[in-house]
């Protein structure tokens, strides 16, 4: 007699179940996934015992009395019919093993019914056997009982979570899916007590019904969803919430194409808060990965991470407002402190805050009323009202060795009235005409943060952080065009490394090399570095290789290249308490404008801003 034999239906329906009810959470997603998919457009689920006990009504198309009993059979199924089917789904489910896997470790009622059924049909299922049926008066739709879940299967019971735990894993399955539908209106019940339910009007009503008004207000919308912005980002991963032809999925390709197009806008050890809906043609994607419909795989992976790193960049790109704090956020907490419940009566949807009082004419854009050339040794012509014409060069802050010294510095302690009046505007000679920016100066404080007015908006920006964004950019653009220009050292410097760095070193010489460091190895454990970027350094070479390294072991950025720029592009800027020139301020904010990018790239915002709204409230003017 062989070996191998066909196991019993029991036996099988125990292992399908254990695929597909991994725990109350698994078998809740399925049955609201089943809701869905019937076109419900309301469903209340109602759960106790930490999940073991649920109820979940709805007001889809409901089932025949032949369906209903159909529907706890293994792969019974309404969603496909062929092979094919398979490759081009619209629906959530299609397996046809949700139900019968649930029946299979539980005790079932169900009752439904058509529209054109006269009456509905009431069945009872008790560990995959159907125990009873008859007829019974109700509304169109379905509603499905679960009690004692597991109760057959005590290995199963033994390994579940406190009820906190399996609510709170309920609830991130009820949140995602009603953000894959926020047409559907659906309300959570635990223990008694409504813990989620959403409208059913539209995407940004659910986010404030799910996550507050906060957040939404601090949401920027983009072509593929949502992206939050500094006051939203996370310690986790868990608020990066990804959809592919709006079913929630969990996708590292996605998820990494997220986090990379917030690259330089994050902060060590924070993750940001987003919402994609990603839509692709069905035969691209394979959902039938996993029992759980979790996983997917895409055809194109390289296209599909692309795509949306593109779309998040662009998103991005040249919008200070998104990415820089204003006070008025700090102001709002003050005044809503020990307030416990938002006031919907007077909600609006987030916009870019501007004032109405403007202090000076609106002008054009950077980007169409500016265009720098490369070369350090074009001039442009800095005339000031009230001043003499000044001539500097564009890049000196950035390549001093042509430049003249420094004629005047400009403190936030010798500024008078007449002094800020006569400073008020700046223009920029061109050929055809004197062009205003779209800025002034108003000065330095503590010798580490420079005061702008800017748009009817006074903003305070970090020196250093500034400086240190106009660098790596410069060092990215010089490194990835492989231009990057070397200069021979007269003596080598000399660095003890350990073990570790030694090979990090050996490792990765060419990138060293592509930054412009040329390093020979002089023993086991040092090393001579014989020329070094053409860059002028505001800390020494040693300090900034150590800074190199040191990263590189901790882990900091994946990408050595990119770990080497960063460092070099801190270690190199501007430092605070370092007296700056007017002119000096000038340039860099505006080659800051020019470069369009607000952060540091380390993630910290290079702007604070403070309107004057912000200001008439703080001196209660308002």
């Amino acid at each position: 007699m062989g070996k191998i034999k066909i196991l019993d239906e029991s036996v099988s329906n125990m292992i399908a179940a254990g695929e597909v009810v991994e725990n109350p959470a698994s078998m809740v997603k399925e049955l609201l996934e089943n809701s869905l998919d019937a076109g419900s457009t309301t469903i209340e689920i109602d759960i106790k015992r930490g999940g073991r006990d649920v109820k979940i009504s709805d007001d889809g198309i409901g089932m025949s009395k032949e369906d209903l009993l159909l529907s706890v059979e293994r792969h019974a199924t309404s969603k496909i019919s062929k092979k094919d089917d398979l490759y081009n789904l619209f629906t959530y489910g299609f397996r046809g093993e949700a139900l019968s896997s649930i029946a299979a470790v539980s005790r079932i009622s169900m009752s439904s019914r058509t529209e054109e059924d006269p009456v509905g049909n009431y069945i009872t299922v008790s560990g995959g056997k159907i125990t009873g049926i008859k007829e019974l008066q109700r509304n169109r739709g379905t509603t499905i009982e679960i009690k004692d879940l597991f109760f057959n299967t005590p290995a199963r019971l033994k390994f579940l979570r406190k009820p906190t735990t399996e609510y709170s894993n309920i609830k991130d399955i009820i949140i995602q899916e009603a953000l894959a539908n926020p047409k559907i209106s659906i309300t959570l019940i635990l223990d008694g007590k409504i813990s989620i339910r959403t409208s059913g009007n539209g995407m940004d009503n659910a986010i404030v019904e799910i996550f507050g008004k906060n957040v939404l207000k601090n949401l920027k919308e983009f072509e593929l969803g949502f992206l939050g912005n500094g006051s939203l980002y996370r310690s986790t991963k868990d608020s990066i919430f990804t959809f592919v032809n709006n079913r929630m999925i969990k996708s590292k390709i996605l998820e990494d194409a997220v986090i990379d197009g917030y690259y330089t806008k994050l902060m060590k050890g924070k993750y940001p808060f987003a919402i994609l809906f990603l839509s692709i043609d069905p035969k691209e994607v394979d959902i039938n990965v996993h029992p759980s419909k979790k996983i997917v795989k895409f055809s194109n992976e390289d296209e599909v991470y692309n795509f949306v790193l593109k779309k998040i960049e662009e998103s991005f790109r040249h919008d200070d407002e998104f990415v820089s704090p204003t006070l008025s956020e700090k102001i709002e907490e003050t005044e809503k402190e020990g307030s416990k419940f938002l006031d919907f009566s007077d909600f609006e949807k987030f916009t870019p805050m501007k004032s109405e009082n403007k202090t000076f004419e609106e002008l054009d854009s950077f980007k169409t009323t500016h265009s720098y050339k490369k070369e350090s040794s074009e001039k442009r012509k800095g005339e000031i009202q009230g001043r003499e014409n000044i001539s500097y060069e564009i890049d000196d802050i950035f390549n001093k060795e042509n430049s003249e010294p420094v004629k005047r510095s400009l403190n936030i302690e010798e500024l008078d009235k007449n002094t800020i009046v006569k400073s008020e505007i700046v223009t920029v000679a061109t050929p055809e005409k004197k062009v205003k920016t779209a800025f002034r100066i108003i000065g330095q404080v503590f010798n580490t943060f420079i005061l702008v007015e800017r748009n009817g908006v006074f903003e305070i920006y970090d020196q250093h952080i500034v400086h240190e964004r106009i660098l790596y950019e410069k060092l990215k653009k010089i490194y990835y065009s492989d231009k990057t220009s070397m200069q021979q050292l007269l003596v080598p410097i000399r660095i003890i490394t350990d073990p570790r760095e030694m090979e990090i070193i050996v490792e990765n010489r060419d990138d060293f090399k592509n930054a412009g460091f040329e390093i020979d190895r002089f023993s086991d454990n040092e090393i001579l570095i014989r020329a070094v970027p053409m860059l002028e350094f505001k800390e020494s070479v040693e300090n900034i290789f150590r800074n190199v390294l040191n990263n590189i072991k901790e882990r900091r950025y994946s990408d050595i290249r990119e770990n080497i720029l960063i460092s070099m592009s801190c270690k190199g800027a501007i430092k605070a308490n370092e007296k700056l020139s007017y002119e000096d301020m000038e340039t860099m904010i505006e080659k800051l404008h020019e470069i369009g990018e607000y952060t540091c790239p380390h993630g910290r915002p290079i702007i604070v801003k403070i309107t004057l709204n912000d200001l008439e409230k703080l001196f209660k003017r308002k």
